[in-house]
């Protein structure tokens, strides 16, 4: 266990490398001006070039690399474009709320996937399982966005149960906090529970197929036990490697819906950037995403480590 951890904090330097470099070059590269989106668009050209001496963007792009790269080893991701206040600490603000989000939309995607995947499992070929495959397919097609405007209509506008936007930090109101949170969570969560609960449904078909599974239900164990104690540990290895790659377009997908619920958070703050070509916060939160995303699944390794230590030392020893 401790060597496949300490492999996995190993890769995570050259993974960021390379991660920054792709960001870097596909953020500079896309056509437009960032000195015009950040002075308007009756900048002179003199005002232009000012703007790119001052700021480092008349100098070729691996000597942009380099200058960015070599601050943000010290703690420096720049300034804003826009705004005109540092990257770091503002994105650092607004992590706590970005991530309580994601958590929070994961939980109710697995939530909804687990169980309802394992019982389209147990139920394979009947009413249950086309009916818990089909919600998938619609859960699937919704586009979030639309999902969180309909939330909004019937359950603040229409009912009046929750609030439309704002938010107010955890430990200063839990309660309005989790009310704030509640409908843009289920607006990621339940889309992402789509994927999630085919890939339950999959894990658990293949384990209940198994040999081991045939000899539990001749020695005439029920159905519960054999998914409780035998299938479900074996098909959660699989959607746990997948649940972490949708933790990751979870936490890299809040952008729209935190601006719709008027969520201070990294994707609020990204969706400005992208608008004004605002090179350093688009810049750091990709950085903070890729992080974010090696860590969960450094995390998962481990968890389905636990879960088959076999894959423990078959990871260590590749």
């Amino acid at each position: 266990m401790l060597r496949l951890v300490a492999l996995r904090l190993l890769a995570f330097v050259p993974t960021l490398l390379a991660a920054s470099l792709v960001l870097f070059v596909a953020i500079n590269v896309v056509p437009g001006s960032a000195a015009r989106s950040a002075l308007g668009i009756d900048a002179t050209p003199q005002a232009i070039a000012r703007f790119e001496a001052e700021n480092g963007l008349d100098r070729p792009l691996y000597l942009q690399y380099g200058d960015w790269l070599g601050k943000v080893l010290h703690g420096d991701f720049g300034t804003s474009f826009q705004s005109h206040v540092p990257v770091g600490p503002e994105i650092l603000a607004r992590l706590p709320v970005t991530l309580e989000l994601a958590v929070l939309a994961f939980l109710i995607a697995n939530l909804i996937a687990v169980p309802l995947g394992a019982l389209a499992a147990w139920a394979h070929q009947r009413p249950a399982d086309t009916a818990i495959t089909l919600m998938a397919t619609v859960f699937g097609a919704i586009p979030n966005f639309w999902l969180a405007t309909l939330l909004i209509l019937v359950l603040s506008i229409w009912l009046g149960w929750l609030p439309s936007g704002g938010y107010t930090p955890f430990f200063q109101d839990p309660l309005t906090n989790l009310e704030q949170m509640l409908m843009p969570a289920l607006s990621l969560g339940i889309v992402s529970s789509a994927l999630l609960t085919r890939i339950m449904r999959t894990g658990m078909l293949e384990v209940l197929s198994s040999d081991y599974v045939r000899t539990a239900r001749a020695k005439g164990a029920d159905g519960r036990t054999i998914v409780r104690r035998h299938a479900l540990k074996n098909a959660l290895i699989p959607y746990l490697t997948v649940g972490a790659v949708e933790f990751g377009f979870l936490f890299g997908g809040v952008v729209i819906i935190e601006d719709i619920f008027l969520l201070p958070g990294i994707g609020s703050f990204v969706l400005v950037g992208i608008i004004n070509r605002d090179y350093p916060v688009l810049l750091a939160a990709s950085l903070v995403v890729t992080v974010v995303v090696l860590t969960v699944n450094m995390l998962v390794d481990l968890a389905a480590a636990l879960l088959d230590p076999r894959q423990a030392k078959a990871k260590a020893a590749a």
